[in-house]
This record gives structure tokens, sequence and C-alpha cells, in this order.
């Protein structure tokens, strides 16, 4: 009984802020949009659009935790895309070819991924300068293997299944995305591996003297993240039936705004993959309340810049807040007026 008085709506809001915020938009949208908005078909459409970033979300999450950024993302996943519908359209849609060409995605995602780690890692390359620039060297890449050209993937029912299907009435590509939500959900709160992703991210020299294998660990972490992107581009090269060098196009701001919005911190060892993936729900479900309400395109990415904005503001307030720093202030600014007054009596 005393837990539950004290439990007041200040503690769930502080607790529970964005899913507060999540509530308050769907809640707007459904009162503009009635009877439209607020469906299971809408619903559905919501998570189809967010299916795609959001599995990249649950491996991207790991090298933000450890204080990184991966901007390649999107370049690799169209990468990893390209090499898996070459390698099924040269096996004539075979499903072994359909295996092979999904192993072989994988295999170039965790290669690219492992590179990024050991060339931060060994060399203190900053990782956005690093992986802006191996963002242009996979589009190249992929344009290079798809000779500039558009690869159609039209006759493997199984292979246009991972992306297209659909499994209890829910896409296949939701299924996915949980699945990758579930393992990273695991591995971050139930394992020696999370828990040094979250030592190196919060202090790497203080990790390091503790005895954690910073390397090993910066490794792992873009290794996942490269195979989510393997992942991705293998779900969206099935859902869309081909593959180019442009897909996936602009995802890495939509991977990013979603950590950042959903509590991930840049500086390291803050985020949880359930922000996160909330984060990217309520990136989806305003891009999807502004097609409905037909607002251009145009505008879509600058509400995204005010969404980060508001996000990392309100994030950087509540720490101050929280710090005490605030209130420390506050009393030595009350201190010193009271001195001041005393010296001038």
């Amino acid at each position: 009984m005393k837990a539950l008085k004290n439990l007041n709506f200040k503690t769930l809001y502080s607790k529970y802020q964005r899913f507060f915020v999540f509530l308050v938009i769907v809640l707007a949208m459904t009162l503009m949009q009635p009877g439209v908005f607020l469906t299971a078909k809408n619903f559905s459409s919501i998570l189809l659009a967010i299916s795609v970033y959001g599995i990249m979300v649950c491996g991207t999450i790991f090298v933000v935790l450890l204080g990184g950024i991966d901007l390649s993302v999107a370049s690799l996943s169209a990468l990893c895309g390209v090499v898996c519908v070459k390698v099924i359209v040269a096996m004539n849609y075979s499903v072994v070819g359909v295996l092979l060409g999904i192993l072989a995605a994988l295999i170039v995602g965790a290669l690219c991924g492992v590179m990024h780690g050991f060339i931060i890692s060994r060399f203190g390359v900053p990782a956005f300068l690093l992986t802006y620039a191996t963002s242009s060297m996979f589009k190249g890449i992929a344009q290079v293997i798809c000779d500039n050209k558009t690869i159609n993937c039209l006759y493997s029912d199984f292979f246009s299944f991972i992306g297209g299907g659909r499994l209890l009435g829910i896409p296949m590509s939701v299924w996915i995305m949980l699945v990758f939500a579930v393992i990273s959900w695991f591995v971050l709160n139930k394992t020696l591996l999370g828990r040094q992703i979250y030592a190196v991210g919060g202090n790497r020299e203080a990790a390091g003297l503790a005895g954690v294998p910073t390397k090993k660990i910066i490794f792992t972490g873009y290794a996942v993240s490269g195979i989510t992107a393997a992942v991705s581009g293998i779900v969206l090269a099935s859902m869309i039936e081909m593959a180019t060098y442009s897909n996936a196009s602009g995802y890495e701001s939509n991977v990013m705004t979603a950590i950042i919005v959903g509590g991930g911190s840049m500086l390291g060892g803050v985020g949880t993959i359930q922000g996160a993936l909330l984060g990217a729900l309520l990136v989806g479900t305003v891009s999807n309340g502004l097609t409905l309400m037909s607002v251009p395109s145009t505008y879509h990415d600058m509400v995204k810049g005010i969404v980060i904005i508001i996000a990392v503001a309100a994030d950087a307030f509540k720490r101050y807040r929280d710090s005490g720093l605030s209130r420390f202030h506050f009393n030595f600014l009350k201190k010193k007026k009271a001195v001041s007054s005393k010296e001038a009596g």
C-alpha cells in the first residue's frame, strides 16, 4: 500500500516519459483522422513501414551504447541486398541459391562491421568519419556489382515470402524485427557481453582497467550492426522483389532518430532496445499521420529533425535535473545573494 501511495503521476511520467508522448501523439492523430488512423490495418502498415529500419536499430543500438555511430547501415544494407539477389539470380532462383545468397549477404555484413570495429579500436579513427566514408564506399561497390542497374528477383516464392509473406496475419518482416529485438534485449540485459557493452560505453578507460577486453567488445558491437544491416537489406530486397545500390537510402537517419528519440545517448552507456524500438514506432507513427493528413513528403524530414531536437533537449534537461546540479546551482545563488545582502547591510 505504501508503494502504491508513493507511485504518483510525476514518478510514472518520469519513468515512462516516451510512452506517454507516444500515447499523446496517437490520441492527437486519432482526433485529427477519426476512423482512419486508429485501425488494425493502419497500425499494421506502420509496423510494416518501420520493420526494415527497426531490424537495423536492433544492431545499431550496440554501437551507440559503445559511444560510437554507424552512418553506413543504409549503404551496407543496399550492398548486402544486391549481393543476395545477385547470387539468387545466378543460381536460377533455386532454394539453395536463396540460402547461399542470404549466407553471402550475412558474411558481407559481418565482415564490414568487423572492419569498422578493427579500424576504430586499433587506429582510433573517429566512428563518424570512418562510417561516413565507408557509406560512400559500400554504395559504390553495390553500383559496380549491379552495373548501376536494378536487379529484379521475381521468380522465387521462397525469397519473396521473407519480406512479403504473413504469419498469423502479421507481416514476416515484423516477425523478424521482433525476433531480433528479443535477441538484442536478452544479450544486453542478461549476458556478460551486454554488461561489458554498457561498461565500455560508460567509460572505456575504466572498463579496460577492470579487465574488459574493450577491442573485442567494439569488434562485436560493429559486427552485430553489420549483420542486422545485412538482414534488413535481405528483407527489403525480398519485400520489393528487387535490389539496387539505392535501396534503404536515408534509413540511417531513421535508425539514429529512433535510437535518440528512444532515450539512447550518443555519448554511450545509456539506452535500451525497447526504448529504441518505441522511438522507431513513434517516428513511424508521426510519418504515417503526416501522410494521412496529405502533408507533402518534403516536410517529413523537417518534422523528423524537430522531433530529434525536442527529444535531445528533453533528455538533456532530464539528466541535468536528475543530477542535482540545478538544485546545487539554485542553492549556491541563494547563499551568494544572502552573503551579498549581509555585506551590503
